[in-house]
């Protein structure tokens, strides 16, 4: 599982690896979308610039995705009106119009083949229990001055016009080559372990070599550093996608009460997120604040993050490559205290507080009790079990096989489960993700699950 339909219709080339000491300016750590993008805004500048990804470049959320360059990102904007102002989402509505314009322009200007195709997104329901929701968005974006349109398909709808569909990989590879053309430096199975601050610069560990730099950005999409606790204000998510050989419109759709999107591809096929979706699986992350975290770390730092991107990260991608590149270059951003780092909104992290304790009571207290034998385990399936007292991590292959880890992820130590669905073991409380035999998929976490005996 989890090979997705942009990996099956792109090709890359493979990069190098860290195998040496290295001095540079900038460091961008994750070849995501974001910071990819990223160092297309930086690859003209002065600086030498190096991206590091502890897999393959575009392997994971990017490569992923449903890839909707929308600026209808779901009710988000009745939310940042409720917990801030509708100041702060017309912000965010202009920085996400501002940045999809971009994506465009830079796709035309680089001529880049990657299947775009403008469209109209909408978003609806069918409950009658949420048709006040639609509502709701629909006045705000009338007090915004943007014209919206509807779809007599469902009960209620809110539509934009001129919205688009991409293949995400073609555009990122793409993006890469013209990076490398610049000077830009990209290294893959280069997994950053540890940072330190030196004077004025930074130092990271990687491949047991280490390198120096000025600039310091994580473009991780979740932070596997534990430096400001963003770890504890995120929290991971899974959707699933299925490939589908049909399609029903050119439109993309997002239902707002319940896991359903569907978006059309350039080849009369299309893809649908659903609860029984099992083709491929992304994991997003979601800012407990409701805005994404994107810029300094903390007032004065050279080192930026960017978290946060819900399940908008292809126009927010974007946004945060131009916020970054601004301050890094030292250019006004009007955007800048939207999505500075410094501000937390309680009354939106309460929406998700029961989540949050329900994550954390399942990792730290409830696993130790949900319990197996080893005798009940079916074939491609694991379970925590007790042997000779000791909690133990177990899979059974497809051949019998047993296979024993240590059932405590090392990044705060609760207790794993495992997903028959997608053959992976999952951290209840970070949502770091290991495959059947415990290497890991997804982090915080930075290492894989310790092979244990019996």
């Amino acid at each position: 599982m989890n090979q997705s339909y942009w990996q099956k219709t792109s090709r890359k080339k493979q990069e190098q690896t860290i195998d040496k000491d290295i001095s540079t300016n900038i460091v961008i750590i994750g070849g995501g979308l974001a910071g990819v993008s990223l160092a297309y805004q930086l690859k003209d500048s002065h600086y030498r610039v190096i991206v590091l990804e502890k897999d393959t470049i575009g392997g994971h959320t990017s490569g992923h995705t449903t890839a909707k360059l929308t600026v209808l990102h779901g009710l988000i904007y009745q939310q940042i009106t409720k917990h801030y102002d509708i100041h702060q989402a017309y912000l965010y509505y202009r920085s996400n119009e501002k940045a999809l314009q971009e994506i465009q322009n830079i796709i035309k200007r680089e001529r880049i083949s990657c299947d775009l195709q403008k469209n109209n997104s909408f978003i609806y329901t069918d409950d009658p229990q949420y048709v006040k929701d639609i509502q709701e968005e629909k006045e705000i974006f009338q007090s915004l001055r943007v014209q919206t349109i509807e779809d007599n398909q469902h009960l209620a709808s809110l539509g934009l016009e001129q919205q688009a569909v991409f293949h995400p990989l073609k555009y990122l590879f793409a993006l890469t080559r013209r990076c490398q053309k610049a000077g830009v430096e990209f290294y893959e199975h280069s997994q950053v372990v540890h940072i330190e601050r030196k004077d004025n610069s930074y130092m990271l560990k990687v491949n047991n070599h280490y390198i120096e730099c000025q600039y310091l950005v994580h473009a991780t999409r979740y932070p596997f550093i534990k430096k400001g606790m963003y770890f504890m204000k995120l929290f991971q998510q899974r959707e699933f996608v299925d490939y589908i050989e049909e399609q029903k419109g050119q439109d993309s759709y997002l239902c707002v009460d319940s896991p359903h999107s569907y978006r059309p591809l350039n080849n009369q096929d299309a893809l649908k997120i659903h609860r029984e979706a099992s083709d491929w699986y992304a994991q997003d992350s979601i800012p407990l604040r409701g805005i994404p975290y994107i810029g300094r770390i903390n007032s004065y730092s050279n080192e930026f993050i960017i978290y946060g991107f819900q399940k908008w990260g292809m126009t927010l991608s974007q946004v945060a490559a131009t916020l970054i590149s601004d301050l890094i270059l030292e250019r006004d951003n009007s955007y800048e205290d939207l999505y500075a780092c410094q501000y937390f909104s309680v009354s939106s992290a309460k929406q998700y507080t029961h989540r949050i304790m329900h994550n954390i009571k399942r990792g730290y207290w409830s696993q130790r009790f949900h319990t197996k034998s080893i005798q009940s385990l079916d074939v491609k399936e694991g379970a925590i079990v007790k042997v000779d007292g000791h909690l133990r991590a177990v899979y059974k292959d497809a051949q019998e096989n047993l296979h024993y880890f240590s059932p405590y992820c090392p990044h705060l130590k609760c207790i794993i489960h495992f997903d028959k669905k997608s053959q992976t073991w999952v951290c209840p409380c970070h949502q770091s993700v290991y495959d059947a035999y415990g290497r890991l998929i997804e982090g915080p976490s930075l290492f894989s699950l310790n092979v244990v005996e019996k």
